[in-house]
This record gives structure tokens, sequence and C-alpha cells, in this order.
């Protein structure tokens, strides 16, 4: 029976997109103890948007979950936000601002943008990981 339930996972890509290397190995190792039992993760981590999106990881088949850092020195959270939401035919792409931009118009334009769920810095681990289970919960 367990490996029926291997058979049956879908991907799920989780991208990291941080300038910080400390923040990136935090998350990854955070992301990397988490189970969810529907998804097999593929984890992957980036120190910016342009980075990122040069990668063409989106091309990648499956559903999609973002944590981006809302202040880079290229291309910071809200442009790649932007671009994302922008995809046309995209998959399901959820997105988590993780950021130290704590203006209640930061978090309002993020919203607005389309991140389902917005933390700012610093942050709570126990915190990110409940927020993170109920987003990617969330997208069966």
């Amino acid at each position: 029976m367990g490996l029926i339930n291997e058979i049956t996972k879908k991907t799920l890509f989780i991208s990291v997109i941080d300038d910080d290397a400390i923040i990136r190995t935090i998350l990854m190792r955070i992301l990397k103890v988490m189970d969810f039992n529907h998804y097999e993760l593929n984890l992957e981590a980036f120190e910016n948007g342009l980075q990122f999106f040069e990668s063409k990881r989106l091309a990648e088949k499956g559903d999609h979950f973002l944590i981006l850092d809302g202040v880079m020195p290229v291309m910071d959270g809200i442009e790649i936000l932007q671009k994302v939401k922008k995809i046309e035919n995209r998959r399901i792409i959820h997105v988590l601002m993780l950021t130290g931009r704590k203006s209640e118009t930061d978090i309002e334009r993020a919203l607005k943008l389309g991140a389902d769920d917005y933390m700012t810095k610093p942050f709570s681990i126990k915190e990110l990981q409940s927020r993170i289970e109920r987003l990617i919960k969330g997208m069966k």
C-alpha cells in the first residue's frame, strides 16, 4: 500500500527566493523536514527574482509554492509577485511573502496583487511552519 501512495503523489515545486543566504538556509531546512502526504516536494532556493525566472522553474509541470522576500536588490518580492500573477494559463501558484516590510500599505498591496499570505521578519519558525502547512493543504 505504501508503494501505491508513493506513485500517486503529485510534485510540488517549492521555491525560496531571498537574497539572505542565512534565511534561505533556514527555510530550506524547515521545508526539508515537513511532510505533505499528497505531495512529493521539489525544493530549490534562489537569491533573487531574476535568477528564479532565468531558471525556467515555473515551466515545470506541477503545483508551485513560492516564498518571497519583499526586499531584494535585484527584482524584489512585489515585482516577482506581479510577474507570476500575469502568467497566462498558469498552474496552481501560491505565494507566501516573508519580508521585513511591515507597513500596512505594503501588506495590503501584496495581498491585492495575489499573495496568499504575508509574514514579517523576524519570524517564528513554528508560525511559519503552520502557515506553510495551511497554504499547501489548501492546494489539493
